[in-house]
């Protein structure tokens, strides 16, 4: 695999993980605000979105790698919290793509475009 296949491989990997963090941060986001939600499933989508926007955290972001580590840690306990905890009508109507504002919809397509384009064999233009 050539140098700039390898960029765009990561560039697209990196974008498909920004758009399913903030897809979850979103879905947290509508719980929080859904009327129907149950009050633990709320304090818990309170928690974990207070603590991924809190300047003071366990672990602040600047350190590389590791500071990232924990947001994603809090965002994939919470998420699994609140789907335990929440009636799946509910979560299913918070992660409804029509929920989402158009910056998120916009990053879902493009990613959605990046794996047309890698499932497309690079010489004959045929989904593999």
């Amino acid at each position: 695999m050539s140098a700039p296949k390898q960029d765009r491989g990561r560039l697209a990997k990196s974008k498909q993980s920004l758009a399913a963090a903030l897809d979850r941060i979103w879905t947290l986001k509508c719980l929080l605000q859904h009327p129907h939600a149950p009050w633990r499933a709320r304090i818990v989508a309170g928690i974990s979105v207070m603590y991924l926007v809190s300047p003071i955290q366990l672990i602040p972001t600047f350190i590389p790698v590791i500071g990232q580590m924990d947001d994603l840690f809090v965002l994939y306990v919470g998420m699994k919290l609140v789907r335990k905890l929440t009636p799946k009508d509910i979560v299913d109507e918070c992660e409804s793509p029509c929920n989402r504002p158009a910056l998120l919809q916009r990053l879902r397509r493009q990613h959605e475009s990046a794996h047309e384009l890698e499932a497309t064999h690079p010489l004959t233009g045929v989904n593999s």
